[in-house]
């Protein structure tokens, strides 16, 4: 009998069952002790305590995730940067329920009153996972048909996203007729349609090229910008760690743990070519490499 399975946690809690929150505080940068930049006053959205899981294989167990431990603030933009196989895509799993950890919780504090919702917390993954037979307004109008909208309500509002994600003359294309960034942003603004408490992005953009990379990060964090929402975005590219984050959480396995993690400051766009893009990229790689010699991130810094 496995005891583990009573700890698991995985609970939705409103605004009056918070816990008291710590007060903002300035923060360091890594590095740079004599540069300061203040924060607001934090107000926690997801919170992970002591949480593992391990997978069974055909040479035994495997630990994928040991003793994790992070706290997600609203609004905030958090990056969890590794390489393959460290657990990031795990946890993601864990965190939007579609697997439980053996042991510890994981509380999604929801500033809704509804707390059965399935869109509290929705997951991109790498491929797009759209449904081919269906239009880019019907793959965004999906979602909604669980919704206590009308036809006309939901269309509009469908069309809005599409709209944030600029495909709204794609409308009417089926998904086969669009490239791989433009099935990307469908995936978004189908999740952004759901009013989500949290969005989980699983790698989306590893497998477009270059140019296309770079065009979504800027899109997506324009759209963070516009809708406050609380993001936490997976990747094994550095360059894109510190492009979009408000915070850098560094992983390492396996098992998967939070090895460090570096708070940015809240100026943007960052420009790559800047002293401080750099040397925080690079500081990033030499703590990866102290931590787990022999082991690099799949993705160079030079994208």
């Amino acid at each position: 009998m496995n005891e583990a399975r009573a700890l698991p946690c995985l609970e939705t809690l409103s605004d009056h069952d918070r816990e008291e929150e710590p007060t903002g505080a300035p923060f360091f940068l890594p590095g740079e002790p004599s540069r300061l930049y203040n924060r607001p006053k934090p107000r926690l959205k997801l919170e992970i305590r002591n949480v593992a899981k391990t997978f069974a294989s055909a040479k035994g167990l495997i630990r994928a995730l040991n003793n994790i431990n992070l706290a997600v603030q609203e609004g905030e933009f958090a990056c969890i940067l590794g390489p393959s196989g460290c657990g990031k895509s795990t946890l993601l799993h864990l965190i939007a329920g579609l697997e439980l950890p053996d042991h510890g919780e994981i509380r999604l504090y929801s500033s809704q009153a509804k707390k059965d919702s399935n869109a509290e917390r929705l997951i991109i993954f790498q491929e797009a996972a759209l449904f081919p037979w269906l239009t880019v307004l019907e793959n965004v109008l999906f979602g909604l048909r669980l919704q206590k909208l009308g036809a006309k309500e939901s269309k509009e509002r469908a069309m809005r996203f599409l709209a944030l994600v600029k495909l709204e003359n794609f409308a009417n294309c089926f998904i086969h007729e669009l490239s791989g960034g433009m099935k990307q942003r469908v995936a978004l603004a189908r999740a952004l349609v759901l009013d989500p408490e949290l969005l989980l992005m699983d790698e989306p953009f590893a497998a477009l090229d270059f140019q296309t990379r770079e065009k979504l990060q800027r899109e997506l964090e324009e759209i963070w910008r516009r809708t406050k929402k609380t993001i936490i975005f997976v990747t094994h590219n550095v360059e894109e760690a510190i492009t979009l984050g408000d915070r850098v959480i560094l992983f390492s396995g396996q098992p998967g743990t939070v090895k460090q993690e570096y708070a940015l400051p809240p100026s943007r766009p960052r420009q790559k070519e800047s002293p401080f893009f750099t040397e925080l990229a690079a500081e990033i790689k030499r703590d990866f490499q102290v931590q787990d010699p022999g082991r690099e991130l799949v993705e160079q810094v030079t994208g």
